[in-house]
């Protein structure tokens, strides 16, 4: 049982350090560019192991974009469940976009570099695809492409609002900025009006 154990925190500690050196990698190299040699240099693991966990770099990396996506889904979840189910319709709540700014800000590293332009771009259809799933839509009289393209782009939005706030270095407290990307998904830029 105790080598059991010692064999399960070797293999978390060697996953940990791939991932690091990966992400460190793609602040400044393109996915394509990064070889397993020096993701493993800079991790000091030996290739043999490298290949124990992972087929290549873009293996790794959608591994690491899986378990982010899981990761926002479950505190997404999480707090739509812990919602009274008799209060006002809202797909997303404060709540729930909070939960997701506080992940992204917490792992803000790694949030740049899957959201910048080293990656496979692959990822933010990813979230998309997530958010699509999880976030619900009032039964209206619209057809299915409408809702769709409603939902697109309205989640777009917001992906491009948490980008912004990312690549400025996540500084403004994030129950501002899900404020703002709520306000601007429900009320369009006329909730900025004067009187509006």
């Amino acid at each position: 049982m105790a080598e059991q154990r010692r064999s399960d925190r070797r293999v978390v500690y060697t996953k940990r350090v791939l991932r690091e050196a990966l992400v460190k990698l793609l602040r400044t190299n393109h996915i394509s560019e990064i070889t397993i040699t020096s993701i493993c240099e800079l991790a000091d693991i030996n290739r043999s192991t490298f290949y124990l966990h992972y087929r290549d770099q873009y293996d790794l990396l959608h591994q690491i974009e899986d378990e982010v996506l899981r990761e926002v889904r479950n505190r997404m979840v999480v707090v739509q469940e812990e919602l009274d189910e008799n209060a006002a319709w809202r797909p997303v709540t404060h709540e729930m976009m909070l939960a997701v700014l506080e992940y992204t800000k917490e792992n803000h590293e790694l949030s740049l570099v899957l959201f910048g332009g080293n990656c496979d771009f692959s990822f933010r259809e990813d979230v998309l695809k997530v958010l699509k799933e999880i976030i619900p839509f009032p039964k209206v009289p619209l057809s299915k492409s409408m809702i769709d393209m409603i939902m697109t782009h309205a989640i777009n939005g917001g992906i491009d609002l948490l980008v912004r706030w990312i690549n400025d270095g996540a500084v403004e407290d994030p129950r501002v900025i899900a404020d703002l990307i709520l306000k601007l998904a429900y009320s369009g830029t006329t909730s900025f009006n004067p009187g509006g």
